[in-house]
């Protein structure tokens, strides 16, 4: 039962953030998909970070911080839903380039995150 409530306290403030910075990048007048790209990407990279210090640490802590916070903060739903959208307005160029830079730029992050908290690629 604890495990659970770690996993949701995570989610609830993974879900806020998520709100939050969708808000700020609305009213800022940036594109509709902007707020997925950044909490995408920054999951990604927070991910291959924490993810190599727990495993490295042997410490606790992925149920609240990957799979509770991390797991509402990113989107995978949402961002199949933007590129549906660009798809639907017929901007056939920008539905590749998002898919392209989501997919690169998150496994670009994910890598150096890792790295920075200090694993090693072989």
């Amino acid at each position: 039962m604890k495990r659970y409530l770690y996993i949701a306290a995570g989610a609830m403030i993974g879900a806020v953030l998520r709100m939050s910075i969708s808000l700020i990048s609305a009213s800022a007048g940036l594109p509709f998909f902007t707020g997925t790209f950044l909490v995408n990407m920054a999951g990604a990279f927070a991910a291959g970070f924490f993810l190599y210090r727990i495993i490295e640490n042997r410490k606790r802590g992925k149920d609240f911080l990957i799979t509770g916070l991390l797991g509402s903060f990113t989107t995978f739903s949402m961002l199949s839903y933007e590129q549906y959208m660009l798809l639907t307005i017929g901007d056939y160029v920008m539905f590749i380039v998002y898919i392209a830079i989501n997919l690169l730029s998150g496994l670009i992050l994910a890598a150096l995150g890792w790295q920075i908290a200090g694993g090693r690629t072989k």
